[in-house]
């Protein structure tokens, strides 16, 4: 009988400092508005040293009230050095201003919670929009579910919602339902194969956690001997290279191996009936949590102009908010969190759990027909 060593999963990798990756270097991106460095977002520099520009400029348009079309970098605070598209995509000087276009003074008004953001129907970022159109005939049906997205696993799945069940509020008053039809199965339409996504167990924790999300990139590929792939070595111009579905990390996770392991990481093939629509609704609820955009509203010294969804007109409002409210508001968003389930006590109940989590899925063809055996549990 030939006995194996002990797992070192993940393997270890050269040059590889936990310290290091817990605390990488970051670009800031400024509110020209407001005197000081009043940091409107600031991103790990993760990307060879730097911030991919498409993923910022999203993550400060949807923190703008989706200014992604007329939103633009800048190295100066009144907006004369305009930064373009770098050709590797990348952005890598400590600082960047956002601007939009218009006087600094009033500053424009930024929106301080999600549940105060509005989803831009018809107006995705055209990355996300490419992504989409580029797919749109290459995505799978039930296989998928099989398998974790990411890793590839067969074993330890759960089914994790794009756009948390706790936001069913905000689900409703956006009128998401419009891109996921409810199931027979499911009397929510959050809860439908639109919205959902197979994940590991433990990656399924992290992402809850609000540590990283999936975006639109495009760039090099590399092959797993980490030799660099065709693609992006034909002379093709970002406008003309098919975007990837990749993970991104917003924030480290203890240990510092998320980053590491992950980032960057293409997605495997995610089933054709997961909406664009909810991967760009869970990356600007990624972007617009305690954890990311954590300076702006609760460091201030100054009032803060903030754009207020009004459900009584139906429309946003530009109020001033005082250093004293933008502190309450970023504190009470902490207290917030994704709906949690109670965990599984053995590995029966865990089962069982998943299998009633997926019932909503089975009849969409979210799952193959030969996905459960008879107790309704995943098999390989």
């Amino acid at each position: 009988m030939r006995l194996r060593p002990a797992a070192n999963e993940p393997e270890s990798q050269p040059n590889y400092s936990p310290a290091a990756a817990q605390r990488p270097p970051r670009v800031d991106f400024l509110h020209p508005g407001y005197p000081g460095s009043a940091v409107l977002l600031s991103l790990p520099a993760l990307d060879d040293e730097g911030i991919d520009f498409d993923t910022a400029l999203a993550a400060c348009g949807v923190v703008a009230g989706n200014r992604w079309s007329d939103g633009f970098f800048s190295s100066d605070r009144n907006g004369d050095r305009k930064v373009e598209r770098p050709d590797d995509g990348i952005l890598r000087e400590p600082q960047y201003f956002f601007q939009l276009p218009g006087p600094l003074d009033p500053p424009y008004p930024t929106v301080p919670r999600f549940s105060d953001w509005r989803f831009p129907h018809g107006d995705l970022p055209p990355l996300w929009q490419r992504w989409a159109a580029n797919t749109a005939a290459t995505r799978i049906g039930g296989e998928a579910a099989r398998r974790c997205v990411l890793s590839n696993y067969g074993d330890g799945l759960e089914i994790a919602h794009l756009l948390p069940a706790s936001e069913d509020d905000w689900w409703l008053s956006n009128q998401m339902q419009q891109y996921s039809p409810t199931q027979l199965f499911s009397s929510d339409p959050i809860d439908g194969p639109a919205n959902v996504l197979t994940l590991r167990a433990d990656l399924h924790r992290v992402f809850d956690e609000r540590h990283f999300c999936f975006v639109p990139k495009v760039g090099e590929r590399r092959g797993g001997d980490g030799s660099e792939a065709d693609i992006g070595r034909d002379g093709a111009t970002a406008e003309q290279k098919p975007p990837q579905l990749v993970l991104h990390v917003f924030n480290s996770t203890p240990s510092g191996q998320l980053p590491n392991l992950w980032h960057n990481r293409a997605v495997h093939p995610i089933p054709a009936t997961v909406a664009v629509e909810c991967l760009f609704a869970r990356f600007a609820w990624t972007v617009l949590s305690p954890r990311v955009f954590d300076l702006f509203l609760p460091s201030t010294p100054v009032p803060r102009r903030l754009l207020l969804w009004s459900r009584e007109k139906g429309e946003w409002e530009t109020e001033e908010a005082s250093p004293e409210m933008c502190r309450k508001m970023w504190r009470n968003s902490r207290s917030r969190s994704p709906r949690k389930r109670s965990a599984p006590r053995s590995a029966d109940a865990a089962e069982e759990l998943l299998a009633k989590e997926s019932l909503s899925l089975f009849d969409s063809g979210f799952f193959g027909a030969d996905t459960f055996e008879n107790n309704g549990c995943y098999i390989k």
